[in-house]
Formats: structure tokens, sequence, C-alpha cells
């Protein structure tokens, strides 16, 4: 990681990130850039621009007061993609325990390679739809722009116990997708923005209780 990268994490998140920690954001970079090269993970336009938004908004997690990933918490992602934000949680976070799933396979094999590189022993990859795994114990399901809220329950409600929160990445359908859940008043909202030359304005949906 670069200096600027650092400040900004420090800056904007108060996250002062330990040298081994960003040693291994590095070599995940350099992992993620060579797979990348071979099998898309994502746009070339959009790993220019990896830390700010991919990285940067995966830890953005630390917005919400309620989501505490010092502790040790057992984790879902649901749809990970490349490992947003399951993989840079695990790195940047040892404490918590972490189930990433996705149904496509070549970026589940891509967050094997990544575990065994790095030693990531709290990353469980999981290759298959939410709805299709058995019952998972999990204090927080994390899923970042994968689809709508209401959609997102309703494929992840046997995961869902009455401890279960949820903490979801979005950006300008918030409101709308809050109100079609029927969730007003169950949920908090937390804004910040990515540190992008256009400043995108992002936000977390925050579900204590379903």
């Amino acid at each position: 990681m670069n200096p600027k990268q650092i400040s900004i994490l420090k800056d904007e998140l108060g996250l002062e990130l330990l040298p081994e920690t960003q040693k291994k954001l590095e070599h995940w970079e350099k992992l993620f850039k060579e797979y990348n090269a071979h099998t898309n993970l994502m746009s070339r336009g959009d790993v220019e621009l990896l830390f700010e938004k991919h990285v940067f908004d995966s830890l953005a997690l630390v917005k919400c007061p309620e989501f505490n990933p010092t502790e040790k918490l057992r984790v879902m992602d649901v749809g990970t993609g490349g490992g947003f934000p399951s993989v840079i949680l695990a790195v940047c976070f040892g404490e918590l325990e972490i189930t990433a799933v996705d149904s496509t396979a070549k970026k589940i094999n891509f967050l094997n390679l990544v575990k065994k590189e790095l030693g990531l022993d709290n990353l469980h990859p999981v290759a298959d739809r939410v709805e299709n795994m058995p019952p998972q114990k999990t204090d927080f399901i994390l899923s970042r722009a994968t689809a709508r809220v209401s959609e997102l329950i309703n494929f992840s409600k046997k995961h869902i116990s009455k401890s279960t929160k949820l903490l979801l990445h979005k950006a300008k359908t918030a409101q709308e997708e809050i109100v079609e859940a029927k969730l007003e008043n169950k949920c908090c909202i937390y804004n910040y923005t990515l540190p992008t030359p256009e400043k995108h304005s992002r936000c977390l949906i925050f579900v204590k209780k379903l």
C-alpha cells in the first residue's frame, strides 16, 4: 500500500493497519491483478481503481458502530464475487470468521487461492447459491450490491436467526429498497464517500432485527 492509501484509511475510516497487514494486502493485490488478467473478476477500468472503489468500500463497514470487526463474529458475505468485502475483511481482521458465498466457481477458485497464499484460516469460500446451503449460524450477513434488500432477505432467510444482523452496501436505491422491504423502523443508514475523483456517494444499511 502506498502512503496516500494508508493516510486515506486513517483519515476517513480511522483505521491504522499493521505493517504485516499492509504487506498481505499488497500480496493480495498482486494475486488479484495476475488472476484477473486471464480470468475476469472485474473490468479493467475498475482494476485501475482497485483501492478506491473496492478495498476502501469493503473496509467502510467500520462506519457502522454496531459492527466491530475486532470481535469474534461469524460473518456471511453473500455474493462475494472477487472477494469484496470478504477477503479484505479476512486480511485486516483476524478475529472474524467469514463464510464467502458465490455461485460462480471461477471466483471461489480465486478465493481459495488467496486463502492458501495468504494463510487466511478465517476465510471459508463456498461455491453455491446461498439459498441452497444448509443453515449457517451467523452474526452478520453482508452483501455488496448483490441484490435488492427484499430479495436478499428472501434467499438468505434460512440463515437469519433472532440475533442475526444485516449490513448491506448500497448506493442510490437505498431509501427505495428500505421502503420496499418494509424496514423503515428497523434500520439505520450510514453514509460515506469513496475516495474516487468523482467522490461517489455510498451508504450502509444496518438492519438490527427482522
